[in-house]
């Protein structure tokens, strides 16, 4: 049937079926309207571009850039003027531009490139600028961090594995563990910025455009360090979004695994640590609780992200070629990035927060036999056995006592030399002296002097080096942000010379 409107391209436009707008694209707009300035920015930087190669009437590109840049300025497209019967956020500009400063004039903009290629563009610049959000967050709680590590490097605690008091440590030794995986946390989301600042804007629909354009002028109006080179690929890319959310969900995943520790220290049975009562929630049965439901939120948000993420990546396994798949995994993106940057403020409010019951953290030691594996070394080291034959020793003797119900007052120098004789066939090769000194927790720490390990020399060693990481990490972002700021500049200069 014809109609004189045009093709299918207008006769869509606000003929959309009432199931589609309600239960679609509504949703999405109120959702989609902040990424509203990204668009604004591609389309002013295409506009500059197209008046300078003169492809488009000089004053046509400066009407349609002193207009994309003034909404830019005023902080994008609100959402209440958004028409979700007009699809998405580019045609509702598209909409807007045409009541605002006619056809003749907003019908010069969609020349020499594409809806794709321009989504992909404004994609790219908001997910620069969310990673560098959350780098920024990630390095704020490595701070905290290890100023918390630095003030509790000699502070005895158990380190566990398998939920189990494995060897004694230090509450700092613990924290700086949780800030070496942040600052790496940190790091992979500039190093995603890294490959992804390139850009795609001039690509058009997938394989180019017959117009003289400059896509090296456009990217650098933009902000971008270049232009993504092939066509084709700069519209069906979505490695780039992925990559990012997959930053974030590992991040997520590093506070979740904090969050399982600060629940687990803030049980009345370990009684480790204590969280103010603006951080805990209460009962409305039970007057006694102090329940860390913030704590358990950043877990479960971290647990769904990562389910979440599964599926962002069956969705983008579709053909190589712009496709609604990848803008719904770009929304995703997006809210993933934004909860990520969330939730680590929350994490860096309780860890800052939260206080610390040293005594108890060191009591608990008392209570178990974590220094079992120092009086086998100081057997090897000092009575020249083998570790293997020193382990048997060491571990028959455990073994008697736990089958007796007992713990760490029953292992005497009596029964160990009884195991020693039973394994070797002679009596300790070291004296009660040498064997009551290795028992002591502090000394098990002390002696962990190795690069990496407990000791308080090398915790504080390890927590300088990664102050040092994060303010190079700083640095580099603050370097980024410049740029991305000067370019901005650029381009209202630019709009304005017009």
């Amino acid at each position: 049937m014809e109609s004189s409107q045009g093709g299918f391209f207008e006769r869509t436009q606000g003929g959309m079926h009432p199931v589609v707008i309600e239960d679609y694209s509504k949703r999405r707009m109120g959702n989609i309207s902040a990424s509203s300035v990204y668009l604004l920015k591609v389309m002013a930087a295409h506009a500059v571009m197209l008046a300078e190669r003169a492809i488009i009437p000089r004053p046509a590109a400066a009407a349609l850039a002193k207009t994309l840049s003034r909404w830019a300025d005023e902080g994008g497209i609100p959402p209440e003027r958004l028409d979700p019967a007009l699809e998405d956020l580019y045609i509702n500009m598209e909409h807007l531009l045409g009541l605002e400063l006619g056809e003749e004039i907003s019908g010069h903009l969609p020349v020499a490139r594409s809806r794709n290629d321009v989504e992909a563009s404004m994609w790219r610049m908001e997910l620069r600028e969310k990673l560098a959000a959350l780098a920024d967050e990630l390095l704020k709680h490595v701070g905290i961090l290890c100023a918390r590590a630095a003030a509790t490097a000699e502070a005895l605690m158990p380190a566990y594995t398998y939920d189990q008091q494995a060897q004694p440590a230090t509450l700092g030794f613990t924290l700086s563990a949780y800030s070496a995986a942040l600052l790496r946390d940190a790091d992979r989301a500039l190093d995603c910025i890294r490959r992804l600042d390139y850009c795609p804007l001039g690509a058009a629909a997938a394989a180019g455009t017959g117009y003289p354009i400059d896509r090296e002028l456009t990217a650098r109006l933009l902000g971008f360090q270049g232009v993504l080179d092939h066509a084709g690929d700069c519209v069906s890319a979505a490695d780039y979004m992925l990559e990012g959310t997959g930053a974030a969900v590992l991040a997520l995943g590093t506070l979740a695994r904090l969050a399982e520790d600060v629940i687990k220290w803030c049980l009345n049975e370990t009684g480790f640590a204590a969280l103010p009562d603006s951080l805990i929630d209460s009962s409305s049965i039970m007057p006694q609780k102090r329940n860390p439901v913030i704590v358990a939120a950043v877990r479960a948000n971290a647990r769904l992200m990562i389910g979440r993420y599964a599926g962002m990546l069956a969705a983008s396994t579709v053909a190589y070629e712009a496709s609604r798949d990848v803008t719904i995994v770009w929304e995703e993106t997006a809210d993933c990035l934004g909860l990520a940057a969330s939730m680590t403020r929350i994490s860096q409010a309780y860890l800052k927060e939260m206080t610390f019951d040293l005594e108890a953290l060191e009591r608990s030691l008392d209570h178990s036999l974590t220094n079992t594996t120092e009086i086998a070394d100081t057997l090897v080291r000092h009575g020249g056995l083998p570790f293997r034959q020193a382990h048997r020793i060491v571990g028959g003797a455990v073994a008697d006592l736990y089958g007796q119900g007992r713990g760490a007052e029953g292992l005497s120098y009596e029964l160990l030399d009884q195991w020693s004789r039973t394994v070797t066939g002679a009596g300790l090769p070291v004296g009660p002296e040498a064997l009551e000194e290795a028992a002591r927790n502090r000394t098990s720490v002390l002696r962990r002097t190795s690069q990496g390990g407990t000791a308080p020399a090398q915790v504080r060693r390890m927590v300088a080096a990664q102050e040092q990481r994060m303010r190079e990490l700083s640095l580099a972002l603050e370097h980024l942000r410049r740029r991305w700021a000067a370019a901005d500049q650029t381009l209202r200069d630019a709009c304005q010379a017009l």
